[in-house]
């Protein structure tokens, strides 16, 4: 029975958590809105280039759900769009939320493509295969506004002169989905981010050698746009460290795992070095997706936490002084890249917390469910740090007990 008259539930969140709860909620009968403050769906995931242990593109399962979702007459979608206002009232949530007005209507936008043609900044830019329905964003921050894309727009579809629209709504619940953010690694000066073009993060490096990114999936430096000899993976930076994380971030050790791999499938001439503390290999056939290519040579395993990481003269490489712990041996050691995993948090952490929003957080940043009714309802990295899989269980778990709470008031 679809409770189509009741208040609905709010989402905060347009990752693969927020998604999956909107659809378990409305396939239950019950209406949902789904506020994400990016112009597109997807969240972090949509940077994926590959899912373990799958090995899967994102694309598939984001476009196919996000289809589902946007066709859900259940569903409201706000893309653009921020809660600046939650608070409960007479047994209901009161949110105030202000939209972003983008420069092109994706309502309107029909894919043709001769905004982007006109463009002399390519300042347009398609919103992504896994986008559902596509269209093209503008680049506002190298936008020179000469406005030759209104013109040629053949349905209207392009205004500068939008404005914020600020909407307000009542909601019986709020479930907390918004995700993760990579944490600013400028503390830990030790692991030299930002001294030399090819020690990255994660998800630069997911970016850089993404098969639908700029190199199309060429294992290439930053530098030089050479093919490197050897690629460090170092674990934990930032990660289980009272100076930034305390926690450890869970994901890191496949996301490494499967970075590794897939860089010596696109070039068996690279070497991989993943330096870690312990591995978690928790998922299903994580364990045996984690031994693929791992014989010593090609994707080899040490065990110590690197202390210092800083690039040698003329961009000659970059030194990686570490600890074996296996055998008690104080080494260093020369890579042509460095890829630094680790440094992810809630993204409730990033933001201000602002009293008037935000759930009660914990110490680390993540939703405290026990300390109010606006904060009980969280998953995936709102709640805790969780991959791909297990936000999606997260979120039907969060589905769930809203569903409950409802039917209970």
């Amino acid at each position: 029975m679809n409770d189509t008259n009741a208040s609905p539930v709010l989402i905060i969140g347009g990752g693969v958590a927020g998604i999956g709860a909107a659809l378990d909620i409305a396939y239950c009968g019950h209406a949902v809105h789904l506020v994400e403050k990016e112009d597109i769906l997807g969240g972090q995931v949509a940077r994926l280039d590959k899912l373990y242990p799958t090995d899967h593109c994102a694309f598939c399962p984001l476009w196919t759900d996000i289809k589902k979702l946007r066709e859900h007459p259940l569903i409201t979608v706000h893309t653009s769009t921020e809660v600046k206002e939650l608070k409960r009232e007479g047994g209901l949530l009161h949110a105030v939320m202000v939209r972003r007005a983008p420069v092109i209507d994706e309502g309107l936008c029909v894919f043709c493509g001769k905004c982007a043609g006109v463009c002399p900044e390519a300042a347009i830019e398609t919103s992504g295969d896994h986008v559902y329905p596509p269209t093209y964003l503008v680049r506002e921050e190298i936008c020179n506004r000469c406005e030759k894309c209104v013109k040629e727009c053949p349905t209207g579809a392009i205004d500068f002169q939008r404005r914020e629209e600020t909407s307000e709504l009542m909601f019986d619940d709020v479930i907390w989905a918004s995700g993760f953010a990579e944490v600013d690694l400028s503390p830990l000066p030790e692991f030299g981010l930002g001294k030399h073009p090819d020690i990255m993060t994660a998800m630069e490096f997911e970016d850089w050698t993404a098969e639908a990114g700029v190199n199309k999936g060429a294992i290439i430096k930053k530098s030089n746009s050479s093919v490197p000899r050897n690629i460090a993976f170092i674990q934990c930076a930032g990660a289980r460290d009272q100076r930034l994380l305390s926690y450890c971030s869970a994901v890191c050790c496949m996301h490494a795992l499967k970075q590794a791999q897939w860089a010596i499938r696109r070039n068996p001439a690279v070497q991989c070095v993943v330096f870690y503390t312990d591995l978690r290999t928790v998922g299903r056939d994580y364990y045996e997706y984690s031994l693929r290519d791992i014989d010593g040579s090609r994707v080899r395993l040490i065990r110590g936490r690197p202390s210092l990481i800083y690039p040698l003269p003329a961009r000659e490489g970059i030194a990686v002084k570490f600890e074996n712990t296996m055998t008690q041996k104080r080494e260093i050691w020369k890579f042509d890249m460095v890829v630094l995993n680790g440094n992810i948090g809630s993204s409730l952490k990033e933001k201000d917390q602002e009293k008037n929003i935000s759930p009660a957080l914990s110490g680390d940043g993540f939703v405290n469910p026990e300390a109010d009714e606006i904060s009980r309802f969280s998953c995936g990295f709102s709640a805790e740090p969780a991959d791909v899989a297990e936000s999606v269980i997260q979120a039907s778990s969060a589905a769930v007990r809203a569903i409950l709470a409802k039917r209970k008031s």
